[in-house]
């Protein structure tokens, strides 16, 4: 099998998904911002990054995110610290239309992979992540416990991690144990992160 016929059927992947997730009710961007505020982080639920993540234009995602806001599926909420920014997350009714997510169909066909290959799978497309996106302007998103940022116990011992042991180093904050494996626009990988 060729390179190009392995990325076609990797964007087939993508656009067989978006398909399914147009419901009528939802565009795939508005899942794809439902899932993305689901999985960011505190630092990473603004609307600039959510156009990073997405690699599109501030204004487009913008129409996501108020279309969600307007159905009462997102929530915007001022920042305590600084009152120009903001910051998103998702409602109740949010989180009930992810628990029916046509993503999920795709979750369900790679977890029917066995172990070994799902390992395989996860490891090659990141490394083909990172090429693509080294390649471009567009910033590479993980999670803070693959992060170079990432301070404290989990780094030394991942398995007794204590919430108040974290530290997001860049920003100089703590970080919450349960937020070390969400998603995060500051994220620089690490050895680990990046093999």
């Amino acid at each position: 099998m060729s390179a190009r016929e392995t990325a076609e059927l990797l964007l087939l992947v993508g656009r067989f998904v978006q398909a399914e997730g147009y419901d009528g009710e939802l565009s795939p961007a508005q899942w794809m911002a439902l899932r993305y505020f689901a999985r960011a982080n505190p630092f990473s639920r603004t609307p600039s990054a959510f156009a990073e993540f997405q690699a599109t234009t501030r204004g487009t995602a913008s129409q996501a995110i108020k279309a969600l806001e307007a159905r009462g599926y997102l929530v915007r909420q001022r920042s305590k610290t600084d009152r120009r920014s903001v910051s998103l997350r998702l409602t109740n009714k949010g989180n009930r239309a992810l628990a029916r997510d046509p993503f999920e169909a795709l979750v369900r066909a790679v977890d029917a992979l066995g172990a070994k290959e799902r390992t395989e799978m996860h490891d090659t497309l990141h490394e083909v992540l990172a090429t693509v996106a080294a390649s471009g302007a567009h910033r590479r998103f993980g999670v803070c416990q693959d992060c170079t940022y990432l301070g404290g116990e989990m780094r030394r011992n991942r398995t007794s991690a204590s919430s108040a042991a974290l530290e997001c180093l860049l920003l100089g904050v703590p970080i919450q144990s349960e937020d070390a494996g969400l998603l995060c626009v500051h994220f620089s990988a690490n050895r680990r992160a990046s093999r």
